[in-house]
């Protein structure tokens, strides 16, 4: 197997490194592809995209801005070449044992209007209840929603797009729900392309049954583990059941979970700075999508504390665009995006019912 990067830089640099020195794949480095630089990088040669005419082997794009690496995708697709990945550096627990499947995404159903990420609930409540939850989870009930309904919300957007890289299933604490690996088959069914991940506390880890975790591993399903101050002092056992089962694994480590943020002012003029920080979380829910789950769940959340933040930019899954006009539609800012504020506050979790405080500010 012969293989080009695409990007000759610290990126094209990394790939170069685990394929040799890692993954040890029995393959040739052609070289690297790039349109601004020429000569040799890390010992290989540095060709132009019209050098490579005829070129019958793999294609690694090695760029950081997924813009940048779609539009390079479209270019290489143009010119016939198909086997085509993107490789994207994450803080993942790696097997080491397929590069293609544990470090890229495969371009194969890439056209036009690709989604890099949606995510959904499978359940709306949580076992933490995180002050600054940007989900508002410690205010909804613990009852599960509809199976069926859920992934005809999985279908309905699939249909409207002509691919999602990567899909979340969380909540609410996902484990919660007991009919998990139904939604992990079902999803997996509809989507057999897209990276799934399971968005977890990792606290009820330790309690998941044998098939549960096998069906996760069956589905090449990664668990995305945010590290709390309670996740922390189980985190090897955590750890080491997934090692044991080969279940492909991140940590948002500790560190970063040890200060969150109150998301909300009441004020469209706050004292606080404007900041995103669900910029690009497409959410899907109850037949509808919204841009960010702060704007999904903000009429769930105006009724509980009687309330009237803005909620428009909600809309049906039905009767929604399609294709680009739904890329640029999710992009646009929204009203409630004026009082979304960088609010730092110490991680800690509500008290016995939940306060308008937990979530907002009033200047």
């Amino acid at each position: 197997m012969d293989i080009l990067i695409y990007g000759a830089g610290n990126k094209g640099k990394c790939v170069l490194d685990l394929i040799r020195n890692y993954y040890k794949l029995d393959c040739e480095i052609a070289g690297f592809i790039d349109k601004n630089k020429s000569g040799q990088y890390q010992g290989c040669p540095i060709y132009k995209l019209d050098d490579i005419e005829g070129f019958q082997g793999t294609i690694i794009i090695a760029l950081f801005d997924f813009d940048s690496a779609r539009d390079v995708c479209l270019l290489l697709k143009k010119k016939g070449y198909k086997d085509i990945f993107w490789f994207q550096d994450k803080n993942e627990i790696l097997l080491y044992e397929n590069f293609f499947a544990e470090q890229c995404y495969n371009c194969k159903c890439w056209e036009g209007s690709v989604l890099p990420q949606v995510e959904m609930h499978i359940i709306d409540s949580c076992n933490l209840n995180c002050r600054g939850c940007t989900h508002f989870s410690p205010i909804f009930p613990n009852t599960l929603p509809d199976l069926n309904s859920r992934l005809s919300d999985v279908k309905q957007l699939k249909e409207k797009l002509s691919f999602i890289m990567r899909f979340y299933i969380l909540g609410g604490e996902p484990f919660l729900n007991p009919e998990i690996s139904d939604y992990i088959r079902g999803i997996r069914e509809i989507l057999p392309d897209t990276k799934l991940y399971i968005v977890t506390n990792g606290l009820l880890i330790e309690r998941l049954s044998d098939e549960i975790l096998q069906c996760i591993k069956d589905n090449q399903v990664w668990i995305s583990i945010s590290e709390y101050a309670p996740t922390h002092k189980k985190i090897d056992d955590i750890c080491r059941i997934l090692d044991r089962y080969k279940i492909l694994y991140e940590i948002r480590g500790i560190s970063s979970k040890e200060k969150f943020c109150l998301p909300l002012s009441l004020s469209d003029h706050s004292k606080y700075p404007r900041t995103c920080i669900s910029n690009g979380c497409v959410t899907i829910w109850n037949g509808k999508i919204a841009r960010c789950p702060q704007l999904m769940y903000i009429s769930y959340f105006n009724n509980y504390f009687n309330v009237n933040l803005p909620e428009n930019g909600v809309v049906s899954l039905e009767s929604c665009m399609s294709d680009e006009k739904l890329l640029e539609f999710l992009k646009e800012e929204v009203p409630l995006c004026k009082h979304c504020v960088q609010n730092e506050i110490e991680w800690s979790i509500c008290g016995k019912g939940a306060k308008l405080e937990d979530f907002a500010t009033y200047n």
